[in-house]
């Protein structure tokens, strides 16, 4: 029993101790700030590039943000939260290099259908299409395998097929398909000797310049007219300012990136290129988007809560808001109450613990409501002094916990009799250090704080079902 005694003490002393103080936050912002700093100042010292200046900025600013973050955590929090990091950022890399990839327009070689300013924040962003023309090998250009091919009118990012291009990426037009003889001539494209038609998405009185300095199109050669099989010529909308294929010759198709599909920001310039928007896979995606969206502020939210000793299994529960009232989103509490919680009710609630002066979000299960008096005996809880059997999975006994966790264990008034419009709540997890933290440390909890009702567990499947 001493030995079970000293370990529990163990836990809850582990648990009050953080890896990092709470005065973290400090150097974290600090750090965070200066790497802003630098960051805005290489940018502005080199536009549209990125240098080492660059990349060490960036690492400050990730190393300030996770001290802030991870200020005031114990070892297992921070864990789980790089973990969680880590995840997300797997998932994001991953979404990046074979889905989706947003792009900064560098230069205005593309106005005015895109506006490209090298300037730090400026310029617009636009989303590309990776899986459209089929995935690339990360760091080669080479497909794993082929997708659509690439049509004429296409906005396209590629990799430069010049090795001292300032832009390794850049984004422009195709106008020749493989195959064809090309030349451009008063200010038309010529294909195979007729004249291309300009769409009615390019910019209005489009014209095609045909500079000395830039043979490939201009120069009536085969070897400058002629474009190769699985190659593509691109050219700048702003014909007149843009370094394209008229310079750098045939962009072999492995070099394509993606497809240009919107500008998504800034908003006012929002375009979809790709006329995808006016589909009704679009409208449905956006009604799914738009339902979770509501879903998860005013209905429902999913926590995650550990249910052994070591942590390593996890409950994943779903919580809804809208048992007890209604939730308004950033406000505590709800603002209309038409169901009080009841004894044996499992629910997610917030609470601040003595030691760190921290508020957690925490599970746990309703012992006992306003005014009534709370003790135990043995391990099994007393409500006004009756025995009281909580809904399984709930123990039916309690272990002992710290002697600085006076409520329910504290005869005075004070400790023992749940204030109006508050409550005592327990946890169904015993042994775990972190599932120890309830009202016997946390003390009472005030309704206002009480988000929601554990609904379901709906992973792991062999734990899932109605709590």
């Amino acid at each position: 029993m001493a030995k079970k005694r000293n370990d529990q003490q163990d836990r809850n002393q582990e648990q009050s101790v953080s890896a990092l103080p709470r005065t973290a936050v400090y150097p974290g912002g600090f750090l965070f700030l200066i790497g802003l700093a630098a960051f805005y100042m290489s940018g502005k010292a080199n536009p549209g590039m990125f240098t080492w200046h660059s990349y060490v900025s960036i690492i400050l600013m990730i190393l300030g943000a996770i001290l802030w973050f991870t200020a005031g955590m114990t070892r297992r929090q921070i864990f789980e939260w790089l973990r969680s990091a880590a995840i997300a950022l797997f998932v994001a890399l991953a979404i990046r290099w074979a889905l989706v990839e947003p792009y900064r327009i560098p230069s205005g070689s593309m106005e005015t259908t895109l506006h490209g300013d090298p300037g730090f924040g400026k310029g617009d962003r636009v989303f590309v299409n990776k899986w459209f023309y089929g995935i690339r090998f990360p760091f080669m250009n080479k497909r794993m395998w082929t997708g659509a091919p690439p049509e004429r009118w296409d906005l396209v990012v590629f990799k430069s097929v010049e090795e001292d291009a300032i832009h390794k990426t850049l984004v422009k037009r195709i106008v020749g398909m493989p195959g064809e003889k090309i030349l451009i001539r008063d200010g038309q494209v010529f294909v195979d000797g007729t004249a291309l038609e300009i769409p009615d998405s390019l910019p209005e009185h489009q014209v095609y310049t045909s500079p000395l300095g830039a043979p490939y199109g201009v120069v009536d050669s085969d070897a400058y007219t002629n474009i190769p099989d699985d190659s593509y010529l691109v050219l700048g909308d702003n014909s007149a300012h843009s370094r394209d294929g008229r310079y750098f010759g045939w962009l072999p198709s492995n070099h394509i990136v993606g497809r240009v599909s919107c500008i998504w920001w800034p908003p006012p310039r929002w375009r979809d290129f790709t006329g995808f928007s006016k589909t009704l896979w679009w409208k449905i995606s956006v009604a799914i988007v738009l339902i979770l969206i509501a879903l998860r502020l005013f209905f429902y939210r999913l926590c995650a809560i550990p249910v052994s000793e070591q942590n390593k299994d996890v409950d994943h529960l779903l919580v809804s808001f809208i048992r007890y009232g209604l939730h308004i989103p950033l406000l505590r509490g709800s603002p209309i109450r038409w169901r009080k919680p009841a004894r044996g009710d499992l629910v997610f609630y917030s609470a601040k613990v003595a030691d760190t002066k921290e508020w957690l979000f925490l599970v746990g299960r309703i012992a006992a409501t306003p005014g009534e008096q709370v003790g135990f005996e043995n391990g099994a809880l007393l409500i006004n002094d009756t025995p009281m059997t909580l809904p399984a999975p709930a123990p039916k006994t309690y272990e002992s916990i710290a002697t600085e966790a006076p409520y329910g264990r504290n005869k005075s008034k004070a400790y023992s009799v749940v204030p109006e419009n508050s409550y005592f709540i327990l946890s169904d997890a015993q042994g775990s250090s972190d599932m120890t933290l309830d009202s016997r440390i946390c003390g009472w909890v005030p309704e206002s704080d009480i988000q929601g009702k554990i609904s379901l567990c709906w992973w792991p499947l062999k734990r899932r079902g109605k709590r």
